[in-house]
């Protein structure tokens, strides 16, 4: 005598889900955003010299999108500023106190990334960007 098998309803839906999303070309960094100890407006922390035509420089950062605006460091070249750019973020490693990873963002030309690291202060967050010589601090706005 052959027992009849049923499948559950919700295992049925995952599998079907499951083969929409994988003929679909999904792109898995769809899923991913950037940090959300990110998240915000950075202000840079350097003084405006003679030499910089545009204002201090900012990064504000959503939840998927990262804009730079004014004169920043790390961004000076190269990057498309004034527009939200579609991006996310990766840590490396964390301390507890401080946290390293690095912010990937699509401009025109590609992928383009740059590494930070965001130290939880006593009383205030700091962002630094880049790396040395091009390295810039920001506190949040």
């Amino acid at each position: 005598m052959l027992k009849k098998y049923s499948m559950k309803p919700g295992i049925g839906i995952f599998a079907l889900v499951l083969l929409i999303f994988s003929g679909c070309g999904w792109d898995g960094t769809a899923v991913e955003n950037f940090d959300y100890d990110l998240r915000g407006t950075w202000v840079s922390t350097r003084t405006l010299g003679w030499w910089e035509t545009e204002g201090k420089g900012k990064l504000v950062i959503t939840y998927d999108t990262i804009t730079i605006t004014g004169s920043v460091l790390p961004f000076s070249t190269g990057y498309t500023k004034g527009v939200e750019l579609e991006g996310y973020s990766e840590e490396t490693s964390s301390d507890g106190v401080t946290e390293r990873g690095t912010l990937f963002f699509k401009d025109i030309g590609g992928l383009k990334s740059v590494p930070y690291e965001l130290l939880h202060a006593a009383h205030e967050d700091v962002l630094a960007v880049g790396t040395v010589p091009n390295l810039e601090t920001f506190k949040r706005e």
